[in-house]
Formats: C-alpha cells, sequence, structure tokens
C-alpha cells in the first residue's frame, strides 16, 4: 500500500522552526522503482482561464480545445486569503482552468499525483476524462452551480492539499491538457482559492520537468497485508474527500474475526467476517486537530434515511461514533488509556476500539473507533430534556454542558472569569444550542453561577453552599485524572459537565487527553505539561470554582483522601497498575506502530516514548504525593446508619407499566432519628436528592418510587419520594452518599446466583434478611411478595416541614395525599388556605414576617399541626 508521508511531530530533544522542520521532511521517504519525484505542473506555470457568464461547450476540457479567448494568468488563482497569484473578480462561484503539458515519456512514471488546493469545491480533467472531484455535483456542473459545502484551502495555513493518484493510462506522449473547475460556497463567501499540481515518480535517471515544491513528501510502502486488529473500510459517494462540515454519505466495513485471528483485505466479502456492513454519514471533526493531514473523523451509522442504532465491536448500541486518529499523540495511547482509567475508578468514558483505517482504499493509519459522547443510558445516562421542559422537576435535567473552544459554529451560552484574567466560554451541548429555551439556559446557567459564589465564599451548607450544588466525588476524580496527565487543556477547554433531571451538577466525563504526561505541541512553540504544576493555576485554568475548590480546606480533604486510597498498592494510581495498564494498552496495537509511522512520521522511537513517559509518571506521582496528604484536622464523617433494605428492580405486572412499580426502601439502623439534609443516590441513571430537613425516625424505614402515583394506586401507600429514571433488570449499583460524597451503603444488586433470581421480572421484590448484615451480599438477600410491602411499611405516616427555621420558601411532604393545609400566625389570624390533592406542597415565605407560625394539615389519616418558623 503506497501513500503520502507526512509529519507533524518534532522530537522532543530538538526544537526545529516550523519552515526548517517542513523542508527537512522532504529527504526522508523510500518507494520502490523511483528515481526521483518531479512536478510537471506546478504554481507559478500559466494557464488559461475563464470567469464563466455562460455555461462552455463539453469539449473544453479535452486536449484541442481553442482556449485563445480565455484569460491567461500564473497559478494559484482566487481571491481573499492573500495566497493567490492571479487574483479573479470578487465575488465569483466558479473559475475554469486549462493547463497544456507535454509528457516526454509515459513509461518513465510509475505514479502520477494530482495535489489539489481549493475553496470550496472542484472537478478536475485530464484529456477530458474525470480524474477527481469533491463538493461539486452533477455532469456536468452548471456554471453557476455553488459547491455542495465548504472546504478551505490548506496551502497559506502551512496544511498539504488534497491528494489524488491518477490512472497512468490517461496519459499521453507528447501534448495533455489538465482542465479544472473550481466552485465557491455562495457569492457571498469571502475567499476563493483554485490551486493545482501534477507531480510524477520518474524510474529513470533524466530530468524533464521541474523541481517539486517544498511542502512536498513523496509517497512510502507501508506494507500492510492483514492485522489482528479490525480493520475500518470507508468508501465516500462520488469518492469524495471527507469535509469538516455537513457530514457526507458513505459506506462502511469493519473486518474483524476476533479471537487473535488476522484480519486481511480479502474478508472483505466474507460476511461472516464483518462486524458491520452499511451505510454512514461522515465528517471531519477536531479543533487544533484539523490543521493536520491525517483527520480524526465523527460518523453516524444509517439503515436508509433513518439514523440506525447499532452496536460496533461490542460496544452497546449508538448511532454516533467517532474515528479518533490520535493527534498530536506520538504514544498513541493516551486518550485510551486514560479513558480506561477513568471507568477503573467508577466514572464513565467514552468506551474505544483499536483499529486501522482505510478511506477510498487509502490507508489511513492507526484509530481509535469510539463513543461519542451524548446523552444516552449506556454513555452519560441522563434524562433527555425536550423544549417542553421549562418549570418544575422536568426542568432540572438533564443537561451536558461544556467549557470548549467555539469550533464548530456552536454560540456560546456565557462565559465566566478564570483565576487568570481570561474568561471561559460554556456551550450548551444536550439540549443543543438552537434547542435550548431561555428557562433552560437560565438555569444550568444559575447552577455554575451559584457554584462559582459558593466556592469563593467556602460556603460548606448542605443547603445553599457548595456541596448542595454538585456531586463531590465526580469533581474530585475529573480534577485527579486531569492533574495526573498534567493536562494542558483541562478546565478551559474539552470539559464536560452533565446534570441529570433532580440530581446534581457532576464534573465529566474527561475528554481529549492527547496533550498530557509531558506532551503538548511542541511544533506550535508550546511545553505546558509538566510534572510539577497544577493546571488549575496555568494560563488555561478554567472558571474559578476550580482553583477555589482545591483551596477550600474541606474539599482539599475529599480530594486528598481519595488521592490517598488511589495510591495504594494495587490501587489505579498505584505506580505498578499504571504502567501495567500502559503496558497491557500498547500490546493491543503494537503491530501497526510500523505503519504508522511509515504512513505519517509522526512517531520516531515508540519504545522510547513509552519509556518517557513511564518515567514521568513517576516523578508526577511523586510530586502529587507531596500536596495531596491527608491533614489531621480533615473531620472524620459521622455517618447515618442508613440501610438500602429492599429492592424492586424488576417488578411483574398486567396493570401498570413494570418500571412505574420498582422501590428501594431505606431502612433507618439506628437509635435516633436521622436527619436526611444533603443525602443523595450518587452516579447517573438513578437520581435521587432528599429535600433538606427531612428525617427517618429511629428503626423507620421509607419508600422511594419510580412512580409516586402508580405506586400508590398498587400499593395502597405513597411513598416518600419518587425517583428519576429506572433500575437496571440486569443489575446496577445503588449508592448511598452523604451531602460531601461519603459512601453511607453501597448495593450491587445483579440478576445472577447468590442473588435471588426469582427477582428477575416473576413479582416478588428484593428483601434484606437482616439489617446488621453485609447488604452487598447476595446470599444474604431473600425475596418478598409486593402485596406484604403494606404490612411491612410504617403505617404511622409522617409529615415532614423544611427547611425550618425557613427564608424563602417552606416545603411539607407527606406519605399521604395532603387534602388541605392552613396557615395562621399566633394570633390566629388565617394566612392561607389551599388544597393541594398532592404528595407535597411549598409555599412562598419571603413575604412573611421573622417569627412562628402554625401549619396545619389534613390528609386522610387525620390533622397534624406544625410550627414554623421564619428567620431572616
Amino acid at each position: 500500500m503506497i501513500l503520502p508521508k507526512r509529519n507533524y511531530r518534532i522530537p522532543t530533544a530538538t526544537r526545529f522552526t516550523l519552515a526548517f522542520f517542513m523542508s527537512f521532511l522532504i529527504f526522508h521517504f523510500a518507494m520502490a522503482q523511483v528515481d526521483h519525484w518531479e512536478a510537471v505542473v506546478i504554481e507559478g506555470d500559466t494557464f488559461q482561464y475563464l470567469v464563466p457568464q455562460s455555461q462552455p461547450v463539453p469539449q473544453w476540457t479535452a486536449l484541442g480545445f481553442d482556449d485563445s479567448s480565455w484569460a491567461t494568468g500564473v497559478s494559484g488563482f482566487g481571491y481573499g486569503d492573500g495566497d493567490d497569484n492571479t487574483n479573479v473578480p470578487s465575488p465569483s462561484i466558479a473559475i475554469y482552468l486549462r493547463k497544456e503539458f507535454s509528457i516526454t515519456d509515459p513509461s518513465d512514471i510509475t505514479h502520477f499525483y494530482l495535489h489539489m488546493d481549493y475553496d470550496d469545491g472542484f472537478v478536475a480533467y485530464l484529456n477530458g476524462v474525470e480524474i477527481a472531484r469533491d463538493l461539486v455535483s452533477g455532469t456536468p456542473p452548471a456554471f453557476d452551480q455553488p459547491a455542495d459545502g465548504l472546504h478551505e484551502a490548506r496551502l497559506y495555513r502551512g496544511e498539504l492539499p488534497e491528494t489524488f493518484e491518477i490512472n497512468l493510462s490517461l496519459l499521453n506522449e507528447g501534448p495533455n491538457v489538465l482542465a479544472v473547475e473550481v466552485h465557491n460556497e455562495s457569492l457571498t463567501s469571502s475567499d476563493m482559492t483554485a490551486n493545482p499540481f501534477l507531480i510524477a515518480a520518474i524510474n529513470s535517471i533524466d530530468r524533464n520537468y521541474s523541481a517539486t515544491p517544498s511542502w512536498f513528501r513523496p509517497p512510502v510502502e507501508v506494507g500492510f497485508t492483514s492485522t489482528t486488529l479490525p480493520i475500518v473500510l470507508i468508501e465516500t459517494s462520488g469518492n469524495q474527500t471527507i469535509p469538516d462540515d455537513p457530514k457526507i454519505n458513505a459506506s462502511m466495513k469493519i473486518i474483524n474475526i476476533g479471537g487473535g485471528q488476522s484480519n486481511s483485505l480479502e474478508d472483505a466479502t466474507d460476511p461472516a467476517a464483518l462486524d458491520y456492513n452499511g451505510a454512514i454519514q461522515i465528517e471531519t471533526r477536531g479543533s487544533s486537530s484539523q490543521a493536520l493531514p491525517k483527520k480524526s473523523y465523527g460518523f453516524t451509522t444509517y439503515e436508509g434515511t433513518e439514523k440506525q442504532n447499532i452496536s460496533l465491536l461490542g460496544m452497546p448500541d449508538e448511532n454516533d461514533w467517532i474515528l479518533n486518529s490520535l493527534a498530536f499523540d506520538p504514544s498513541l495511547l493516551r486518550d485510551y488509556f486514560t479513558y480506561s482509567l477513568a471507568r477503573a475508578l467508577g466514572e464513565y468514558a467514552s468506551r474505544g476500539h483499536y483499529c486501522e483505517v482505510f478511506v477510498n482504499g487509502e490507508y489511513q493509519g492507526l484509530y481509535v473507533l469510539q463513543e461519542k459522547l451524548k446523552a444516552d443510558n449506556d454513555r452519560i445516562d441522563i434524562n433527555r430534556i425536550e423544549p417542553t421542559d421549562n418549570e418544575g422537576p422536568e426542568l432540572t435535567g438533564g443537561y451536558i454542558t461544556k467549557a470548549d473552544k467555539t469550533t464548530g459554529g456552536d454560540p456560546v451560552a456565557w462565559t465566566m472569569p478564570n483565576s487568570t484574567g481570561w474568561t471561559v466560554d460554556f456551550i450548551h451541548e444536550v439540549p443543543s444550542p438552537f434547542e435550548v429555551t431561555s428557562a433552560q439556559n437560565d438555569y444550568i446557567k444559575a447552577q455554575f453561577q451559584q457554584l462559582r459564589v459558593a466556592a469563593a465564599n467556602e460556603n460548606h451548607s448542605l443547603v445553599s453552599g457548595y456541596p448542595a450544588l454538585i456531586d463531590i466525588p465526580s469533581f474530585v476524580d475529573f480534577m485527579l485524572l486531569n492533574e495526573l496527565a498534567s493536562n494542558p487543556d483541562a478546565y478551559q477547554f474539552s470539559t464536560y459537565f452533565h446534570k441529570d433531571r433532580n440530581g446534581k451538577l457532576r464534573a465529566g466525563p474527561i475528554w481529549d487527553i492527547n496533550l498530557s504526561y509531558g506532551n503538548d505541541l511542541f511544533l506550535w512553540g508550546y511545553d505546558r505539561s509538566k510534572t510539577n504544576i497544577w493546571q488549575f493555576e496555568l494560563e488555561n485554568s478554567g472558571a474559578t470554582f476550580w482553583k477555589d475548590l482545591y483551596y477550600d480546606e474541606l474539599f482539599h480533604c475529599q480530594l486528598s483522601k481519595r488521592w490517598q486510597s488511589l495510591r495504594e498498592p494495587g490501587g489505579p494510581f498505584g505506580q505498578t497498575s499504571l504502567e501495567q495498564r500502559l503496558d497491557e494498552t500498547i500490546a493491543i496495537f503494537a503491530e501497526a506502530v510500523g505503519r504508522e509511522e511509515l504512513a505519517w512520521g509522526t512517531i520516531g522511537d515508540h519504545a522510547n516514548e513509552i519509556a518517557e513517559m513511564k518515567s514521568w509518571i513517576r516523578q508526577r506521582l511523586a510530586w502529587m504525593d507531596g500536596r495531596l496528604m491527608v491533614n489531621p484536622t480533615c473531620p472524620t464523617p459521622d455517618l447515618p446508619p442508613l440501610v438500602i433494605s429492599k429492592i424492586h428492580y424488576h417488578p411483574s405486572s398486567d396493570a401498570f407499566d413494570e418500571d412505574d412499580l420498582e422501590f428501594i426502601e431505606i431502612t433507618n439502623n439506628g437509635l435516633a432519628p436521622v436527619d436526611l439534609t444533603g443525602i443523595y443516590l450518587g452516579g447517573t441513571g438513578l437520581v435521587y436528592q432528599f429535600p433538606a430537613g427531612a428525617s427517618i425516625p429511629a428503626g423507620r424505614a421509607i419508600m422511594l418510587a419510580n412512580n409516586a402515583e402508580v405506586f400508590a394506586s398498587a400499593y395502597g401507600i405513597f411513598p416518600f419520594g419518587e425517583f428519576s429514571r429506572g433500575l437496571s433488570n440486569a443489575g446496577e449499583d445503588i449508592e448511598l452518599l452523604d451531602g460531601w460524597g461519603n459512601q453511607i451503603d453501597l448495593v450491587e444488586y445483579n440478576d445472577q446466583s447468590p442473588w435471588p433470581l426469582s427477582a428477575d421480572g416473576d413479582g416478588p421484590y428484593l428483601e434484606l434478611t437482616n439489617l446488621d448484615a453485609d447488604n452487598n451480599e447476595g446470599s444474604n438477600w431473600t425475596t418478598g411478595e409486593p402485596g406484604s410491602i403494606v404490612s411491612s411499611a410504617r403505617r404511622d405516616i409522617t409529615v415532614s416541614v423544611f427547611p425550618n427555621p425557613g427564608q424563602e420558601y417552606i416545603t411539607i411532604q407527606n406519605e399521604s395525599i395532603i387534602l388541605e393545609l392552613m396557615l395562621f400566625d399566633m394570633q390566629g389570624k388565617l394566612l392561607f388556605r389551599v388544597n393541594p390533592n398532592a404528595l407535597s406542597y411549598s409555599f412562598e415565605a419571603k413575604n412573611l414576617e421573622e417569627g412562628a407560625y402554625l401549619l396545619i394539615q389534613t390528609d386522610r389519616n387525620g390533622t397534624s399541626q406544625h410550627k414554623v418558623i421564619i428567620r431572616r
């Protein structure tokens, strides 16, 4: 397999200027049966050109066409970029070019390439036969037809033009003609470029043409025959070059026999060897990496005109995927390695598989086919917020928000200051920037603004401070992962957050870790990934709350405790564990390293790169150890004796939706009431926060249900609260945390023995046999029939009023429907009477004077009185 060689990495030990580096590369090539390379058509050659006012005759592309009436100019042609030798009228929708050239001896030429620099689309012809096109449809295209999309010229930005190999049978001995039509995207476009090159591989010592341009790098022989990695074959419609935007139609095959067996291109015709064979739409993706010749891609799987969710290489079904080109990373593993490390910490991170990729028959090298970050049950597991979700619990989630660059056309939702005087751009991911409502924007923006203020003021309140706003464990893990890697983009760019309905704001998933572990954009003069710095204190420090949290004494305690637990022997951050994970990752793709280097020249000495990375990690661990020691003043959490005692994860019902009957029981296994303020269910997919001021009496239990109304209709009692989403039928972790993220209880149930199997859809629920037993051990659970929960649930209904004392709002919550509420002042004056007919009711208190009031509530069990305090 022969393809052009490209290079963008400067060895760590050496720093070149970009100009010297680019010229240096032309001496690094190897190709069989080639003595040298020459340019047959080059920039600066004289062309005949036409800016058309009408459709030219079809013969304009053929040899012998009379173009004497056309203008004469020197290539390249265009306007707007400052890179043009011949300026054409601005604006122009199209330009037609012709260049006659002579071939001395076609048998001396072993390979012939068109290199095309263009803005925005083109079609090229050799002796009247089409040889290449991109972003222009129609045969022939109309003279006033705009390009089908946007394509930026590359040479003026220091990038390489697009390359197309030409069939040698089209060459004539003697006269030939190259004809090219370039179409602009619109008449309002600010630029246009048309700059064609023809470059030939010569197998004789004769020199009959011009020297190659300075940017040209000869092709190399990759020598691809087979691989144990999956092979991804992409064929674009009409052999188009894949644009940045929009996605274009293509087909894709994934060859993966599996079991460590070799895959070859010949297996593409064997259905049994194909993991996928179908339609996709594809585009290039990335920000800084767009400047590189090796592109990353985003693609969507289709069946007909509909997006098709499908499993690729064993990953959960979805339709949005990424081919990660491993840009700027000579180790080829920084993203993959760190994502796997995040999953070892219990956090979600994009899953992926190494593979080798071909696009339109050309070898593109080593990639990771991985999951795109999006809201999905098997990715970022949050509710899908709809445009109609503008009030109540529905407004609270789910959101995915990122701090990032604004490439891709997404507008900035809001900005926040960072700690070095710059600002951070926040962008909506879910809902999309073009679908988010003003209420949704205001809500999620307020969460970040409140976090900024609470962190700056060291507000530790479980009601109004940052522990009430954020899932502290996710923020801790996010900081530790990015700081272990010393990721210069952390906090400011590629920094994701998500918030589920009724849940706390969570940091992550981590993303884009290629500049890390001592690696940076050395080519552009950056060297920021150091062993002895905190990234939240550098220029790209992110929003101020990151730095404020680190220096907050109580948050720092959580950070240090987590660091020390991860650093224990055998832990994910143990030195031996990290190096073993590195070695296991390398073993996956080691066979492709040589081919990647031949194709792109971006790796150098891979073994030395890994050795340097291991040495860097050892130094980084030592430096962080010295700064994340657990301070003796760190408080020891006083965890309440709450026990997850019943789980109905897979009910069976003909009368109701099964999920609506799911429930969890939590028991206070102590001798005193437990204040539930700040306590919540951690993670995603199963979300619940206890309201401030709520409590559980000693020895009593409360029920949380998936659907309170259905639960009450089925079982005759109302649950204490309603959790968001549902319980997995296959099993999941139910983690009960205090407001600081300390674990109160954890049950990792599943539908396999020794867990009682009859609880998996046959009707019964799981019930803990002994409240003092290990409830994470399946053998300590039995089953109970749903009807029995009426007798086992406490019958003295508890009414909670919170916060009490209060300032702005007061909420009353009951396990039975509240039929009537009355509020009196201490002189007996009735202030209001309402009939909520709901399990809870909130009323404004901000207009009430400071002092005591009497709240009387009536439910089906009778009437109860509650003293309410308003405090300013």
